[in-house]
């Protein structure tokens, strides 16, 4: 009788564990499937200002496909994840390039503008773990600006005096590595931007 007390003891906290766990898994469960649309229709509004930020001139976006075909094997291009070519009246005015590499803390969402010229039209950084007040100072304006407007006449460099060419860019002090890793995006926009020039790119199915 005892062991059948001291049973029926231990059972009852472990139902009612169970119980608690089922409620809270339903719970988050239900709220997922009530925010998920919401969250995505957030995150698509927001990479749509992002395409139009840096590629200002253009009034409309055509996203290309198969994409993975242009790339190939190049290791340089494969953080590129979309492509979408601007439009203004119908006419192709450059390419807006989304951007996935790793940098200092982690993972950092880039989106780069490129016009027909081989400008770069503008950079803008999204969502990223960077060290705040180290690596996310090269996600401030005064250092994305270096990159506005610039037509390189090779390949893009850092660096850590004064300027004296268009593609030398200076590093943020205490963030190199996150200076390093989005110039490396905004070079693999130009890269692929030449690329699509000298492909003929810009098609879509």
């Amino acid at each position: 009788m005892e062991v059948k007390v001291k049973l029926r003891d231990m059972l009852k906290p472990a139902m009612a564990l169970f119980l608690i766990c089922l409620i809270v898994t339903a719970a988050l469960a239900f709220t997922y499937n009530i925010t998920k649309d919401i969250i995505a229709e957030r995150a698509a509004i927001d990479a749509e200002n992002a395409r139009k930020e840096v590629l200002a001139d253009a009034d409309s976006f055509r996203k290309m496909e198969n994409i993975e075909d242009i790339i190939g094997d190049n290791p340089e291009l494969k953080v590129i994840r979309e492509i979408y070519v601007g439009l203004k009246d119908d006419q192709e005015l450059g390419y807006v390039f989304s951007i996935v590499c790793k940098g200092y803390g982690g993972e950092m969402n880039i989106t780069a503008g490129i016009d027909n010229d081989g400008k770069v039209t503008g950079v803008k950084i999204g969502d990223h773990s960077e060290t705040a007040g180290l690596g996310s100072k090269a996600t401030d304006p005064k250092f994305l600006s270096q990159f506005k407007d610039i037509t390189p006449k090779g390949s893009l460099k850092i660096i850590k005096g004064k300027k004296e060419k268009p593609e030398e860019i200076n590093a943020v002090s205490g963030a190199t590595v996150t200076s390093t890793t989005i110039t490396n995006a905004v070079q693999a926009a130009l890269n692929m931007s030449a690329k699509l020039g000298n492909e003929g790119g810009g098609s879509s199915e």
